[in-house]
């Protein structure tokens, strides 16, 4: 009696299930750190933020996506974002892109269990 196991097919599906999940969970995140941001928001420079969300590709070994929201390098203000989630010794922080992925943790677990639970 001889099984045959084709190993690399199941690798393939199960890492595209994985990315397909992972840019759902990145979009997911962005779209919570958004609106947090834009109850926030006070100032026209911290609504400006709103259209400077990105996700795009990691560069780590094991893949993913990274959300990121910092003004482009010939944007007026480019660390902006980063001031407002930390703060500085002048303003209080006022973090949306901790709570926007908070928000997301158990729901992204969720996403996964049911998408392995597919294969």
């Amino acid at each position: 009696m001889a099984i045959e196991w084709h190993g690399d097919k199941v690798l393939e599906r199960t890492n595209s299930l994985l990315e397909d999940v992972s840019l759902k969970v990145a979009k997911n995140v962005m779209a919570d750190s958004k609106r947090i941001l834009k109850q926030k928001a006070k100032t026209t420079t911290e609504r400006g933020l709103l259209s400077q969300f990105s996700i795009s590709k990691s560069k780590f070994k094991n893949g993913g996506y990274v959300v990121s929201c910092q003004g482009s390098k010939n944007w007026r203000k480019p660390y902006h974002a980063s001031f407002l989630e930390m703060g500085t010794y002048k303003d209080q922080a006022k973090p949306f892109m901790r709570p926007g992925t908070k928000k997301n943790k158990s729901k992204a677990n969720k996403m996964y269990r049911d998408g392995l639970k597919k294969l």
